[in-house]
């Protein structure tokens, strides 16, 4: 925007014009894979002494560890667990004290790739 004088909004002259505004994003959220989808109705697998074992409940639990995603990202689909809403707040640590140890995600790991496999969504050649 310029004045008569061909000014820009410093004062300058032969300033270049201000942009207009940006459109605000639309907020997306997480894509839903097969592998996502297939949690709903599942039985926990991790199975942590908080368990609701309510399967009404379960969806795809993401393991964040050893750098397998960056800071807010989630990891690939099949580095997840199905796991209860009791289980998953365990597990990503929004459930103050509750003990987990690494054992409970390999066994819960396995049991999730092999139901997977068997579901049809994991194939391998």
């Amino acid at each position: 925007m310029t004045d008569l004088m061909g000014r820009g909004p410093l004062g300058l002259k032969g300033a270049k014009p201000s942009k207009p505004p940006r459109k605000p994003m639309k907020a997306t959220g997480p894509k839903m894979t097969k592998l996502r989808t297939a949690a709903k109705g599942q039985t926990c697998t991790l199975r942590l002494s908080c368990c609701n074992h309510n399967a009404e409940t379960t969806s795809l639990c993401h393991i964040r560890a050893f750098g397998w995603a960056g800071t807010a990202e989630k990891p690939m689909d099949f580095l997840a667990v199905f796991a209860c809403s009791d289980c998953h707040d365990a597990l990503d640590r929004r459930r103050n004290g509750e003990l987990w140890g690494w054992d409970d995600v390999t066994r819960a790991l396995g049991e999730t790739l092999i139901a997977q496999h068997r579901m049809g969504n994991l194939i391998v050649a």
